[in-house]
């Protein structure tokens, strides 16, 4: 009994070797993987962030590609490894000069924006002015809008539902949250 208990355990671990000795190996072959994406992310990472802080497209490194620029966005993708370990990485970058928006940062605006403003705040009822107010003729330029008439009020509007480009008014400098 001993005798076949033990040729079937021979069996057993003969039949189970293969499976223990590929498992014993995964933990490499998901190391090596590894080293081979870090690689290809470290290289993708650097050329975007050495393309937005110069404004321009530097040597592209050995490994990588960029693709044609879409909505002034352009994609670098970096592989790296061989064989199984093949890894790639890919980011996404700007670069500003490509966009031709004229400072607006990519909004449209509603009306355009008026060269000087009259000295008076716009009426309540309408406080940008572009309701009728300027259009009567009531100043003879158009009225200061709610927004714009102090500081505080410029730096507490909101970007997004002004009806035209009042950035930097007076002066002021560039709105945080344009």
């Amino acid at each position: 009994m001993n005798l076949m208990s033990a040729i079937v355990g021979v069996s057993i671990m003969g039949a189970t070797v293969p499976m223990i000795a590929q498992m014993s190996i995964q933990p490499m072959i998901a190391q090596k993987r590894s080293t081979s994406f870090s690689q290809a992310e470290s290289l993708a990472v650097t050329f975007a962030g050495n393309a937005e802080a110069n404004q321009s497209l530097p040597d592209i490194p050995e490994g990588c590609s960029v693709s044609d620029p879409n909505n002034s966005v352009y994609s670098v993708t970096c592989t790296n490894g061989t064989g199984q370990f093949i890894a790639s990485a890919s980011r996404s970058f700007r670069i500003l000069d490509e966009i031709d928006d004229s400072g607006s940062g990519g909004r449209n605006f509603a009306y355009e924006t008026p060269e000087k403003f009259d000295p008076r705040e716009c009426p309540t009822t309408d406080p940008w002015g572009v309701n009728g107010f300027n259009a009567s003729g009531a100043y003879p330029l158009p009225c200061k809008p709610f927004v714009i008439f102090n500081s505080e009020r410029y730096h507490a509007s909101d970007p997004n539902s002004w009806l035209f480009d009042i950035n930097n008014h007076n002066g002021w400098g560039h709105h945080e949250r344009y």
